[in-house]
């Protein structure tokens, strides 16, 4: 089997052609499994730990039974349930036994991680605890073992096409009843060789962010006062030295903050600016203020004439174009990525990639950019409550067409009908069978790694690119 891709996949804006006939008249039982690297708390790690932090408090805070499977220094208003921890690893696995299984230790861990974590999730589904399973773990071993619940199972893509995914994808492009969704319409178009996606956007908490909408834009007082903002981690692909190279041409100032997450580049391309604008301009146009926290974001946002966004690379989404529409403030930005799905022509600017007259340009244009449709922007497309919203959409489907199964078998009790859906799977689907034998044994990881050995170098080549 294989799936049309060629079809318009279902986007927030038009979830609600998927409303399900019927809904269940109880809250939905969810178990999200995060990725297990880092806790899911905060400061955050990155954008997919706070995505998965507002997904689980919301849908708490909206009344549903939540279970967070995630690294056991998560903090959570949902059910943690921690993963196999590092110790309790080391306890229980010989010091050389990922060698005899053809991988390194790090590699065992995980996959122990998430079969120990989703072999709990098929016995409480057993036992008619669980209506969705919602995966975020960027792992392999839950999307393939998540056939085990069918279209109630849901996979997101938050990343680029890395190796540990594309070993799922490579199977489950020839059939799965198992659902994906993706953060944008990028993103969707990415794995759309491989599966079909439903997009999803990100949410922030748009009501933890101050807005500056009480401005003139084309007061002469406004114009005196034009300042800009770059901030995200310093390196090569965020394009740090482009931002400042655009506005030492264009005159321009220019706060710059982050953490200088690759050294090197920074002293050859970051630092010379630095130097030269200190040392021909009396007043500087450059501020460098480091790594800073979220609140003071907010601040040099709401005090910004716009961000600048001049990364290289295609974002799967972009957080800081959410969180600068969310203070109000308007975006100049490349055309890279989900960038243009989130900035709208009345709430920014965005330019063909390194197009440095069309971003100068901007600087010009940007003052006709309303502050208050920035924030209207956040609000609508950018929120947490927008995200779960989507989501829940599917979840309710998914239920609803499992519900509709049993209540057609004459099952009228959701509890009983999944326990005895789930024994019959079990004894008449192979698939699910040899899933839960791989649960319980790791012989079977021998052959399949030195079979996944074999195209390690080809899959790294096919997921990033020459």
């Amino acid at each position: 089997m294989s799936f049309d891709t060629s079809s318009d996949f279902l986007t927030t804006a038009n979830l609600s052609k998927i409303r399900p006939t019927t809904r269940l008249n109880r809250p939905l039982r969810i178990a999200i499994i995060a990725h297990c690297l880092y806790p899911i708390a905060q400061p955050y790690a990155g954008g997919l730990e706070m995505i998965t932090q507002l997904l689980c408090d919301e849908l708490v805070a909206q009344g549903h039974e939540v279970s967070l499977y995630a690294h056991k220094d998560s903090q959570t208003q949902a059910m943690l349930i921690p993963f196999l921890t590092r110790e309790e690893f080391d306890a229980t696995v010989y010091d050389n036994e990922h060698e005899s299984l053809g991988m390194s230790r790090e590699e065992l861990y995980q996959y122990l991680v998430y079969q120990s974590a989703l072999r709990d999730l098929i016995d409480r589904d057993a036992r008619g605890e669980i209506d969705i399973v919602h995966n975020h773990s960027l792992h392999h071993i839950p999307m393939m073992t998540g056939q085990a619940f069918g279209e109630r199972f849901f996979t997101t893509f938050h990343t680029p096409i890395f190796p540990q995914l594309r070993l799922a994808l490579l199977t489950l492009r020839h059939g799965t009843k198992t659902q994906f969704t993706s953060i944008s319409q990028h993103q969707q178009r990415l794995f759309s060789e491989f599966v079909p996606a439903q997009v999803v956007y990100n949410g922030i908490d748009v009501a933890s962010f101050v807005a500056n909408i009480d401005v003139d834009t084309a007061s002469d007082a406004y114009s005196e006062h034009e300042i800009y903002f770059w901030y995200g981690r310093i390196c090569p692909e965020k394009g740090t030295h482009l931002a400042m190279q655009y506005c030492m041409e264009a005159g321009k100032k220019l706060i710059i903050a982050g953490p200088k997450s690759n050294e090197e580049y920074f002293n050859e391309y970051v630092a010379p600016l630095l130097a030269e604008d200190c040392k021909h301009n009396e007043s500087p146009l450059f501020d460098y203020v480091g790594h800073v926290t979220k609140d003071e974001v907010n601040r040099y946002l709401c005090q910004a004439t716009a961000m600048l966004f001049t990364s290289t690379w295609d974002e799967p989404y972009g957080l800081i174009l959410a969180e600068s529409l969310a203070c109000g403030t308007p975006v100049i930005g490349f055309n890279v990525g989900a960038s243009a799905e989130i900035v709208t022509p009345d709430t920014g600017i965005i330019v063909p990639k390194e197009d440095k007259a069309a971003f100068i340009r901007g600087f010009s244009e940007i003052k006709h950019i309303s502050r208050q449709a920035c924030r209207n922007r956040a609000v609508a497309f950018c929120s947490v409550s927008a995200m779960v919203e989507g989501y829940l959409a599917l979840y309710q489907t998914a239920v609803s067409n499992k519900q509709q199964i049993f209540e057609s078998n004459g099952q009228k009790s959701v509890q009983a009908s999944t326990h005895a859906d789930a024994q019959e799977s079990i004894q008449s689907n192979a698939q699910n069978d040899n899933v839960r034998q791989t649960l319980n044994t790791f012989n079977h990881l021998r052959d399949e790694r030195q079979q996944l050995t074999a195209s390690t170098n080809d899959l790294t080549t096919m997921a990033y690119g020459e």
